[in-house]
């Protein structure tokens, strides 16, 4: 289910645990009302597979060096997993059925780079 969460600061990322990292994806303006003073200040909205707008992936032993490659191979992990890639990969395009799902899958990849590009260059 995805769920979209508010928040007054820009967000990136969060190490949620050795595993599994929190991406802040989809992120859009907000306007966030203090239910107290009805004030409205600007923020930013999220959408993830998370309460929190964030989108759990699978990612261990991220590094400064190695986030962007991690953070893209665990998003595409969201969306294929190992089995469902290599099979992909595997087919090719020996057939048209199979020539379709390697561009489906292909376009993904260049989707999570571009995702991962964003959410990596916000100055937070």
């Amino acid at each position: 289910m995805i769920q979209t969460a508010n928040y007054t600061e820009r967000k990136k990322f969060e190490i949620f645990d050795s595993g599994h990292v929190l991406l802040y994806l989809n992120e859009q303006p907000a306007e966030i009302t203090n239910e107290e003073t009805g004030e409205s200040v600007p923020g930013y909205s999220y959408t993830g597979d998370m309460p929190d707008g964030g989108t759990m992936i699978e990612a261990v032993g991220v590094t400064d060096e190695n986030r962007r490659d991690k953070f893209v191979a665990g998003l595409i992990g969201w969306h294929y997993d190992m089995d469902a890639q290599i099979a992909v990969l595997a087919n090719g395009a020996d057939t048209p059925e199979h020539a379709a799902e390697l561009e489906q899958f292909m376009e993904l990849r260049a989707r999570c780079k571009a995702e991962v590009d964003e959410l990596l260059g916000r100055n937070v």
